[in-house]
């Protein structure tokens, strides 16, 4: 390996190179700047790793790949630009950057690898360019203090966990490029309030928007072959063979009569329930539905149909079992 040195907190690369080479600065905390040469092509993985005192980095237009954890761990990091001469940024590079603010993706950028920014809980706002098409696994997980975010129409697959833990995202449209969404790919977004689903989207994963308990408007765009358009009842209703199944619903939901089955997890983690009805064409309820719903007290069943659900409810839901009036069920079936 070249002989890479800290001088007066500056880092110096030797002459030349058109590498900086895996793990050339990694765990200098003495590091406080760094230019890189033009002669540079592609920062090697881990090449500053855990450079916690690194405050600032510019990097050439020679650059065109960063790979994975080339700056992972570096806390100090509150900003930094790429170039558009970068089209990958590997797995984990700017991890852990608890410091970084903001940061400028450039177009030129066509994909960026697993967890690129997980854990950067400084990060308030991103633009992911019209050159990426994937946003990969936990790419912005645990991100806590990101508001806002804006999926481009270049992306077509939102991959797991890649927004999970983003507490303060209020608001997610989920554009007309995507079909699939992954599992708990918004999970525990404590402070989501709307999602709106395009009409492209052909398959929601388990748990995608679990844990999200402000969570109040579900809306579907009409169109969609697999997803029924849900702004009466504010859930997400997926087309099966017997009906409707809920995959998903939230604090003010309104369970309509055309649902046969209540799916795995569908109000997981929904702190703000506190009561439901569940119609009588409602034949399956499927684990975990009503986990987590801590404030939920009563889940109103039609008349004499208190036995058939205590099957089809755990246990510990059973007191919270309340029978309609056999008025109340008939209304409930005309809904």
């Amino acid at each position: 390996m070249a002989n890479y040195k800290v001088k007066n907190g500056v880092g110096i690369i030797p002459k030349g190179k058109t590498t900086v080479e895996s793990s050339a600065f990694e765990g200098r905390t003495d590091l406080t700047s760094i230019i890189i040469p033009e002669s540079v092509m592609r920062i090697e993985e881990s090449a500053f790793e855990g450079c916690t005192g690194l405050i600032s980095v510019i990097i050439p237009n020679s650059v065109t790949m960063i790979e994975e954890c080339a700056f992972k761990g570096c806390t100090s990091l509150a900003s930094i630009v790429l170039p558009n001469s970068v089209r990958t940024i590997g797995e984990s590079v700017f991890e852990g950057c608890t410091g970084l603010t903001n940061i400028v993706i450039p177009n030129s950028v066509t994909k960026f690898y697993e967890h690129v920014f997980f854990g950067c809980t400084g990060l308030t706002s991103v633009v992911i360019p019209e050159s990426v098409n994937q946003i990969r696994t936990g790419a912005f997980k645990g991100c806590t203090g990101l508001t806002s975010i804006i999926i481009p129409d270049s992306v077509t697959d939102i991959w797991e966990n890649a927004f999970e833990d983003c507490i303060e995202i209020k608001n997610v449209v989920i554009p007309s490029s995507v079909s699939v969404i992954g599992e708990k790919a918004f999970y525990n977004c404590t402070g989501l309030t709307s999602i709106v689903i395009s009409k492209s989207v052909s398959e929601i994963k388990e748990y995608a928007f679990g844990g999200c308990p402000e969570l109040s408007r579900i809306v579907v765009e009409w169109g969609n072959v697999l997803y029924l358009p849900s702004d009466d009842c504010n859930a997400l209703l997926q087309r099966d063979t017997n009906g409707y199944v809920l995959c998903l619903g939230c604090k003010n939901t309104i369970i309509p009569n055309s649902v046969t089955k209540i799916g795995v997890g569908a109000f997981y983690g929904c702190t703000g329930l506190t009561s439901i009805a569940i119609p009588d064409s409602v034949k399956e309820i499927e684990e975990r539905a009503f986990d987590g719903c801590i404030a939920l007290n009563t889940i109103f069943v039609p008349a004499k149909k208190a036995d058939y659900y205590k099957k089809r409810l755990p246990e510990e839901l059973h007191s919270l079992i309340v029978e309609l009036p056999a008025e109340k069920s008939e209304s409930m079936a005309e809904e």
